[in-house]
Protein backbone atom coordinates (compact mmCIF):
# COMPACT_ATOMS: atom_id res chain seq x y z
CA UNK A 1 0.00 0.00 0.00
CA UNK A 2 2.87 2.36 0.70
CA UNK A 3 4.21 1.76 -2.80
CA UNK A 4 0.91 2.89 -4.31
CA UNK A 5 0.91 5.99 -2.11
CA UNK A 6 4.42 6.93 -3.16
CA UNK A 7 3.58 6.37 -6.81
CA UNK A 8 0.85 9.01 -6.70
CA UNK A 9 0.56 11.71 -4.06
CA UNK A 10 -2.90 13.19 -3.58
CA UNK A 11 -2.92 16.91 -2.87
CA UNK A 12 -3.40 20.37 -4.37
CA UNK A 13 -3.93 19.97 -8.14
CA UNK A 14 -3.68 16.17 -7.82
CA UNK A 15 -7.13 14.67 -7.15
CA UNK A 16 -7.57 10.97 -6.44
CA UNK A 17 -7.78 8.88 -9.60
CA UNK A 18 -11.29 7.59 -8.86
CA UNK A 19 -12.73 11.13 -8.76
CA UNK A 20 -11.04 12.48 -11.91
CA UNK A 21 -12.97 13.14 -15.12
CA UNK A 22 -13.08 10.04 -17.29
CA UNK A 23 -11.41 10.34 -20.68
CA UNK A 24 -13.84 11.46 -23.39
CA UNK A 25 -16.45 12.63 -20.87
CA UNK A 26 -17.25 16.26 -20.13
CA UNK A 27 -17.08 17.60 -16.61
CA UNK A 28 -20.44 19.29 -17.21
CA UNK A 29 -22.49 16.85 -19.34
CA UNK A 30 -25.80 18.74 -19.16
CA UNK A 31 -24.21 22.13 -19.77
CA UNK A 32 -25.04 25.42 -18.17
CA UNK A 33 -28.75 25.91 -17.52
CA UNK A 34 -30.38 28.55 -19.75
CA UNK A 35 -31.01 32.00 -18.29
CA UNK A 36 -34.65 32.70 -17.58
CA UNK A 37 -36.13 35.34 -19.88
CA UNK A 38 -36.73 38.57 -18.01
CA UNK A 39 -40.35 39.47 -17.46
CA UNK A 40 -39.67 43.10 -18.40
CA UNK A 41 -37.98 42.54 -21.75
CA UNK A 42 -37.75 46.10 -23.14
CA UNK A 43 -38.19 45.03 -26.77
CA UNK A 44 -41.36 43.09 -26.00
CA UNK A 45 -42.75 45.99 -23.99
CA UNK A 46 -42.01 48.49 -26.77
CA UNK A 47 -43.60 46.25 -29.40
CA UNK A 48 -46.67 45.66 -27.25
CA UNK A 49 -47.14 49.40 -26.58
CA UNK A 50 -46.49 50.39 -30.22
CA UNK A 51 -49.06 47.89 -31.52
CA UNK A 52 -51.67 48.89 -28.95
CA UNK A 53 -54.75 50.22 -30.73
CA UNK A 54 -56.61 53.27 -29.50
CA UNK A 55 -59.68 55.05 -30.80
CA UNK A 56 -59.46 58.75 -31.69
CA UNK A 57 -62.43 60.54 -33.27
CA UNK A 58 -64.01 57.22 -34.20
CA UNK A 59 -60.85 55.93 -35.95
CA UNK A 60 -58.79 53.06 -34.60
CA UNK A 61 -55.05 53.64 -34.93
CA UNK A 62 -51.92 52.27 -33.27
CA UNK A 63 -49.82 54.10 -30.70
CA UNK A 64 -46.87 54.03 -33.13
CA UNK A 65 -48.92 56.02 -35.63
CA UNK A 66 -49.96 58.49 -32.93
CA UNK A 67 -46.30 59.00 -31.99
CA UNK A 68 -45.28 59.54 -35.61
CA UNK A 69 -48.05 62.06 -36.14
CA UNK A 70 -46.99 63.89 -32.98
CA UNK A 71 -43.38 64.09 -34.18
CA UNK A 72 -44.57 65.27 -37.58
CA UNK A 73 -46.67 68.07 -36.02
CA UNK A 74 -43.73 69.23 -33.89
CA UNK A 75 -41.47 69.25 -36.96
CA UNK A 76 -44.04 71.27 -38.91
CA UNK A 77 -44.15 73.83 -36.10
CA UNK A 78 -40.37 74.30 -36.38
CA UNK A 79 -38.96 71.94 -33.75
CA UNK A 80 -35.48 71.18 -35.14
CA UNK A 81 -34.92 68.07 -33.03
CA UNK A 82 -38.28 66.60 -34.10
CA UNK A 83 -37.48 67.44 -37.72
CA UNK A 84 -34.14 65.62 -37.54
CA UNK A 85 -35.72 62.64 -35.82
CA UNK A 86 -38.46 62.44 -38.45
CA UNK A 87 -35.90 62.72 -41.27
CA UNK A 88 -33.88 59.86 -39.74
CA UNK A 89 -36.98 57.69 -39.36
CA UNK A 90 -37.93 58.35 -43.00
CA UNK A 91 -34.40 57.60 -44.21
CA UNK A 92 -34.29 54.35 -42.21
CA UNK A 93 -37.63 53.31 -43.70
CA UNK A 94 -36.59 54.36 -47.24
CA UNK A 95 -39.46 56.85 -47.56
CA UNK A 96 -39.01 59.67 -50.08
CA UNK A 97 -35.92 58.22 -51.73
CA UNK A 98 -36.05 57.99 -55.51
CA UNK A 99 -35.09 54.71 -57.10
CA UNK A 100 -33.03 56.44 -59.80
CA UNK A 101 -30.53 57.94 -57.38
CA UNK A 102 -29.75 60.96 -59.58
CA UNK A 103 -30.47 63.85 -57.23
CA UNK A 104 -28.55 67.08 -56.87
CA UNK A 105 -28.41 70.40 -55.12
CA UNK A 106 -28.82 73.79 -56.74
CA UNK A 107 -26.90 76.51 -54.89
CA UNK A 108 -28.27 79.99 -55.54
CA UNK A 109 -25.94 82.85 -54.58
CA UNK A 110 -27.83 85.89 -53.33
CA UNK A 111 -31.40 86.94 -54.06
CA UNK A 112 -32.69 87.01 -57.66
CA UNK A 113 -36.05 87.60 -59.23
CA UNK A 114 -37.94 84.38 -59.91
CA UNK A 115 -37.75 84.69 -63.72
CA UNK A 116 -33.96 85.21 -63.69
CA UNK A 117 -33.48 82.34 -61.27
CA UNK A 118 -35.65 80.00 -63.38
CA UNK A 119 -33.61 80.78 -66.52
CA UNK A 120 -30.25 80.16 -64.82
CA UNK A 121 -31.55 76.95 -63.21
CA UNK A 122 -32.78 75.66 -66.58
CA UNK A 123 -29.38 76.36 -68.17
CA UNK A 124 -27.56 74.61 -65.33
CA UNK A 125 -29.87 71.58 -65.44
CA UNK A 126 -29.62 71.31 -69.22
CA UNK A 127 -25.99 70.21 -69.13
CA UNK A 128 -26.82 67.38 -66.72
CA UNK A 129 -29.78 66.25 -68.82
CA UNK A 130 -27.51 66.03 -71.88
CA UNK A 131 -25.01 63.90 -69.93
CA UNK A 132 -27.71 61.51 -68.68
CA UNK A 133 -29.11 61.08 -72.20
CA UNK A 134 -25.62 60.25 -73.52
CA UNK A 135 -25.23 57.60 -70.82
CA UNK A 136 -28.33 55.73 -71.95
Amino acid sequence: MEDEYKAYNVGYGRPPEHSRFKKGKSGNPRGRPPRPKPANDMRAILERVANEEIEINGKTITMAEVELRSIQRKAAKGDVAASRHLAKLRADAGVGQSQEGGGGVLVVPGMRPLEEWSISAAIQQEQFREQSEDDR
